[in-house]
């Protein structure tokens, strides 16, 4: 029981050890109207009645509240002291009691406690914020009640505050990563790329264990790469985690991606507490890609033909690859060098968008004609560059090759035409000649052969004189000459020898493909009429005749002739009548006979003289 004291100071009242007040734990209490879970979040008052586990009946009232710091170190079974002395307060505002942890506490006027946690300590309320689910952290006070008899008895009442989940929150920003194609030292589409990252977290349940997991986001339209997360990263009681992420692509996947287009992938990082308490992160990767190389897929590009294959024409086809799907291509075709035959064009370009292969056919023409100045086995290389799209080039080879072509041979004049001279009088006649040969590394040369026709038309000729005669024609490059000195007086009047020449043009492209071109030259030799010798025949050169006695005589003339088939024809020249008589010739044997005009006037003058 409490004792009374009146002394000159006041009245004091000292406890009894009777335990009538019991000590309280206090879960919930008045929050508010209504009753609810005191938490580690309560911000405000609650009301907490005391007594309501408290005996000594109905007439006992709420004495005094104290922190439960004794002021008495005497004896533990003694209440403080300050409980001793009733608190008169009833109202927040003029109250200075605070408890264990620094919460205002007051007595109200219905006889609770008030209790405000927003006066809690910085510490405490730190502490308190540190609970996890399931977690509990105790303030209390110690508080003493008035009987009906005046007797006083205290009790401590333990404020239990509940742990409440707290959310986790990322500590760090939106999280991205970037990967570009071919972006190695050497490139190799056996390569790996990859980033990676940090995402930071917090939460203020200390004692609470993080787990770490991701989806691939909904709107991802590929799913180049991988995605990990490592295992979550965190101390003991620590506020702070941190989990890493990497992102890893083969080169290879990325290929198709043109020079600055880009795909995105996001994953959603999820951060777990075990507690029903999460938070997410957005990770988003861009993967950049560069220009890829076209690359030619076709084998090498060539066109052949032959001179005087008819005009030619050559065909093919370029295929190519380009691993960047997107691009678009052009075509642009150089030439070798300048001055090249014919033309070389393309067909549209079948290009490798969107598929990645494509194709590109390409023609050669060039008119025959334009190819003749080559020769036997020249070739003429005509080469042409095809670029595709960013400097892939194609070189497409074009050889013609040459063939023989037949030189021309030209002589104005074919025939050569002479007359028999006297004797062995030289005989000449000569003509032009010219040749030409397209191929133009070609050399010509011209010759000739006896055709092997000597005739002469009065017979037979002598196997020497016709020897002779065609050993008398030359060529040279530009002409042709014939020249004999033989003695052809033998030709009667328009009889002819005859005879020719294959005058040959021939190049120089071997033996089995030299090509000839051949003129034939005539030469013709008209004979003259060369004038009989007359002679007398032994005896026949003089006669005599007598008056009325032998009135005629008569002789024989003979000739000879070079001419071989000469028919000698006899007559007299100028007048066959003399002053005595006249002298008649037979036209066919040359027989001359004289007949004297017996009795004429001169006869008979001559005779008398």
């Amino acid at each position: 029981m409490a004792t009374t004291t009146t002394t000159s100071g006041g009245t004091a009242t000292s406890f009894s050890n009777t335990p009538q007040a019991q000590d309280d734990i206090f879960t919930t209490g008045v929050i508010g109207t209504s009753s609810g879970t005191i938490t580690e979040d309560l911000l405000g008052v609650v009301y907490l009645d005391v007594m309501s586990n408290d005996l000594g009946g109905n007439a006992k009232t709420l004495w005094s509240l104290d922190n439960a710091i004794s002021n008495s170190t005497a004896t533990k079974v003694y209440a403080p002291a300050d409980l001793l002395v009733q608190d008169t307060c009833r109202i927040e505002a003029t109250s200075t009691d605070t408890s264990l942890n620094g919460a205002k506490i007051w007595i109200t006027s219905d006889g609770k406690v008030g209790y405000d946690a927003t006066m809690l300590s910085t510490e405490f309320k730190a502490q308190l914020q540190a609970l996890a689910a399931g977690a509990s952290l105790t303030d209390s006070f110690t508080y003493a009640i008035r009987l009906g008899n005046g007797t006083l008895s205290w009790a401590t009442a333990q404020v239990q505050f509940a742990g409440v989940n707290d959310s986790v929150t990322m500590s760090l920003g939106a999280q991205a990563g970037t990967v570009t194609e071919d972006a190695t030292t050497t490139l190799s589409t056996t390569d790996s790329l990859s980033t990676t990252g940090t995402i930071a977290f917090s939460d203020v349940d200390l004692s609470d264990t993080h787990t770490a997991s991701f989806v691939a986001a909904g709107g991802n339209t590929t799913a180049l790469g991988n995605f990990a997360l490592a295992s979550v990263i965190e101390a003991a009681n620590a506020a702070n985690g941190t989990v890493n992420w990497t992102y890893t692509v083969n080169n290879a996947a990325a290929q198709y991606l043109a020079q600055g287009q880009t795909a995105t992938e996001t994953y959603v990082v999820t951060i777990n507490d075990g507690h029903g308490s999460s938070t997410t992160q957005n990770v988003t990767i861009t993967i950049t890609g560069t220009n890829d190389q076209v690359q030619i897929t076709s084998g090498v590009q060539t066109g052949d033909a032959k001179e005087d294959s008819g005009d030619y024409a050559a065909n093919g086809s370029i295929t190519f690859t380009d691993a960047d799907l997107i691009d678009t291509h052009s075509v642009t075709v150089t030439p070798g060098a300048s001055g090249y035959l014919g033309s070389f064009t393309t067909d549209p370009l079948h290009d490798s968008t969107g598929t990645g292969s494509g194709s590109l056919g390409w023609h050669f023409a060039v008119d025959n004609a334009a190819v003749q100045f080559l020769g036997e086995g020249q070739t003429l290389t005509q080469t042409y560059n095809v670029a595709i799209g960013d400097g892939t080039v194609q070189t497409v080879t074009i050889t013609i090759t040459g063939t023989n072509d037949r030189p021309t041979l030209t002589i104005a004049d074919t025939t050569g035409a002479m007359s028999e001279g006297n004797g062995a009088a030289t005989l000449s006649d000569s003509g032009a000649l010219s040749f030409a040969d397209v191929d133009n590394i070609d050399v010509v040369t011209v010759s000739h052969t006896s055709n092997g026709n000597i005739a002469w038309s009065g017979g037979t000729l002598n196997a020497g004189v016709a020897s002779a005669l065609v050993a008398g024609f030359s060529v040279d490059q530009n002409s042709w000459d014939y020249s004999t000195n033989q003695n052809l007086d033998f030709l009667g009047a328009g009889e002819t020898i005859t005879f020719s020449y294959k005058v040959v043009a021939t190049d120089n492209s071997g033996a089995a493909n030299a090509a000839s071109a051949t003129q034939t030259v005539t030469i013709t030799i008209t004979g003259s009429n060369d004038a009989p010798v007359l002679s007398f025949a032994t005896g026949n050169d003089a006669g005599a005749v007598k008056e009325d006695t032998t009135l005629s005589i008569s002789g024989q003339f003979s000739s000879t002739d070079i001419d071989h088939a000469a028919t000698a024809t006899w007559s007299i020249a100028g007048a066959n009548t003399g002053s005595y008589g006249s002298i008649a010739v037979d036209s066919s044997t040359g027989q001359w006979t004289y007949t004297l005009a017996n009795g004429s006037d001169g006869v008979a003058s001559a005779v008398q003289s």
